[in-house]
Formats: C-alpha cells, structure tokens, sequence
C-alpha cells in the first residue's frame, strides 16, 4: 500500500504523462495540469508533515554549554536554560540579547562561538519554518 504522498504523486505523475496530453479541448487538458501541480504540491506538504519536527534546540544548548563553560554569566545561562524548555521567538531573541549584553564579559572568542552556534540554529529554525510553508 502506498503512502499518502507518494499516492498523491503517483496521481499527478498519470494526469501530467497520460491525462493532460490526451485531453483536447485546452481548458481542460490546462486544467489536468494543474491538479497535478496541485497534488505535487500537496504530496510534498505531507512528506514535510511527517518529518520528525527538530527546532535546533537541543543542539545549540549542548554547544553553548561547552563553549561557554561553567563560568558564563548569569544572564546566559539563564537564557540558555530558559531556551532549553522553551524555542518561542521571544526566547531566542531573550538569548541574542543575553549574548550581546555580556560581550566583553564572554570575551571576543567565546562570544562568536556562541554567536555562530546561534545564528546556525536560528538559521536551521527558518529554514525549517520556510520548508513547512511552502
């Protein structure tokens, strides 16, 4: 038994190869095409459904603690484990702003490794929220 997405793609696949170029009148052999486009479209929502959901987290909290060590300021630490419970943008943008405000006491190393290992999860939690609306 097929999947659902792949049934959806096996129906657009016969109406794009066999449907629509066997139709004559132009709005309908159009149309054929379309519900294909459709069903593609459709069929690669569900395949993106049904991916395991992984927002980054728990990534990036493992690669801040080891960069920042035990000796991170309060402010970070606490962004950290607030962001461990939690992926909402307001806890993201709390840890960014944590990260910013702590500069000079991280130091200009241990800030960028955790600035990089931010922005690359954040930039995995975008690309992610894009996949999903597309």
């Amino acid at each position: 038994m097929l999947a659902p997405d792949e049934l959806l793609d096996a129906i657009a696949g016969t109406l794009r190869r066999q449907v629509g170029p066997a139709v004559e009148e132009p709005f309908a052999k159009t149309q054929a095409f379309m519900a294909a486009v459709i069903l593609e479209k459709l069929a690669g929502d569900l395949r993106v459904a049904a991916e395991p959901h992984d927002d980054g987290r728990a990534e990036v909290v493992v690669a801040l603690r080891a960069t920042l060590g035990d000796d991170a300021p309060a402010r970070v630490a606490a962004a950290i484990d607030h962001l461990e419970r939690d992926g909402t943008t307001a806890v993201w943008r709390e840890l960014v702003e944590a990260l910013y405000a702590t500069r000079t006491e991280l130091g200009n190393d241990r800030f960028a490794e955790a600035l990089t290992a931010t922005r690359t999860a954040l930039r995995t939690r975008l690309d992610r929220s894009l996949a999903e609306q597309a």
